[in-house]
């Protein structure tokens, strides 16, 4: 009887965590299931203290307007759970909560919001693995498709498949000197830093691994390193993350001052996450990489992509293949473009 008490345990945790998992990434309330099987008081005292007084999420809250929708989906399933039993109270801080985003002031365009991606290395036994076990990755994105004429202030799913990948390969970066091309919210970098951090003996110092991340757009950039540096994420104790701004087209009309940059960078790893979208970037992004992996001691570069436009993926493809460091690319996976799927 113990033991299936203490599964039973588990299973609710582990029902409720992925709620919590899917408010903090801003995941849309209509893919967000409730377990009718749990007790009120279990699904109330979860929502109340692992979620509205969650002191992580009240730093770094999700957007007003988000956080309205996904407490009136939760008042609903409370309410549900109260109905025959009039001992089952919903505690009135979630009702006032409610109440004061509902007359909060409404900008024009979705604002800005903070997303936090939980993760853990891949474990062997059965049981899920409670919440305190994660370590997470928070950002402050945009919550538009393009935002100051980029669309590098918001992680794409490309993203999180990378991200999947490295976590399941940790040895790939964790000592390695890293370059990430394209680098948008920092969501990769924080990732890379994470890891080398975990490995590495206190005190952290300048002989740490290096992580290079960078992007054409400034602004995006400053997010990137703003992101990087919440102290939040572990990537803020990092020593050694660079920040640089990165215009593939220099690699063909100015190959001496990437060649320069490369030569700095020292990078055993390049790693991109989405970032084959404009058939015209498709030769200026091979010829950097390939000027990338011609570099010492680069000799390997992964690359994720989304497929929104099958006939740039394929060209990108060919023009991969023609280079003559193509046995040193490897290409994750591709993925069907399924961000309006994912959030709201």
């Amino acid at each position: 009887m113990a033991q299936d008490t203490n599964r039973l345990c588990l299973t609710s945790e582990s029902f409720l965590s992925s709620i919590l998992f899917r408010y903090s990434a801003l995941a849309p309330v209509k893919n967000i299931s409730f377990p009718s099987n749990i007790p009120f008081n279990v699904a109330h005292d979860f929502l109340l203290r692992r979620i509205l007084l969650n002191h992580h999420l009240k730093q770094y809250p999700p957007s007003e307007p988000y956080q309205q929708s996904f407490w009136k989906w939760a008042l609903v399933q409370l309410e549900d759970l109260t109905r025959g039993n009039e001992d089952n109270e919903i505690d009135e801080c979630i009702y006032a909560h409610y109440l004061s985003l509902r007359t909060g002031v409404r900008s024009e365009s979705p604002p800005n919001s903070f997303i936090t991606h939980y993760w853990r290395f891949p474990e062997t036994h059965d049981y899920p693995i409670e919440v305190d076990c994660y370590q997470m990755v928070t950002l402050l994105e945009s919550r538009t498709t393009i935002e100051a004429g980029t669309t590098g202030l918001r992680t794409w799913r490309a993203g999180l498949v990378l991200a999947q990948y490295l976590i399941q390969h940790p040895y790939l970066v964790d000592t390695s000197n890293v370059l990430e091309l394209g680098s948008g919210t920092g969501f990769i970098g924080i990732l890379v830093a994470s890891l080398q951090l975990r490995t590495a003996v206190p005190p952290f110092d300048r002989k740490m691994p290096s992580v290079y991340l960078t992007d054409a757009n400034s602004t995006v950039l400053v997010r990137c390193q703003n992101n990087v540096r919440l102290t939040c994420n572990k990537s803020s104790s990092h020593p050694n993350v660079h920040y640089n701004p990165l215009d593939w087209l220099d690699s063909l009309s100015d190959q001496e001052n990437l060649k320069s940059f490369l030569s700095e960078a020292k990078a055993n790893i390049v790693l991109g996450a989405d970032i084959v979208f404009d058939p015209v970037l498709v030769p200026p992004l091979v010829n950097t990489i390939s000027l990338a992996l011609s570099s010492e001691p680069t000799r390997l570069a992964l690359v994720a992509l989304t497929v929104r436009n099958e006939e740039t993926l394929a060209y990108f493809l060919v023009e991969i293949g023609v280079s003559s460091f193509a046995q040193l690319l490897i290409v994750i996976g591709y993925i069907l473009d399924l961000t309006t799927q994912e959030r709201c």
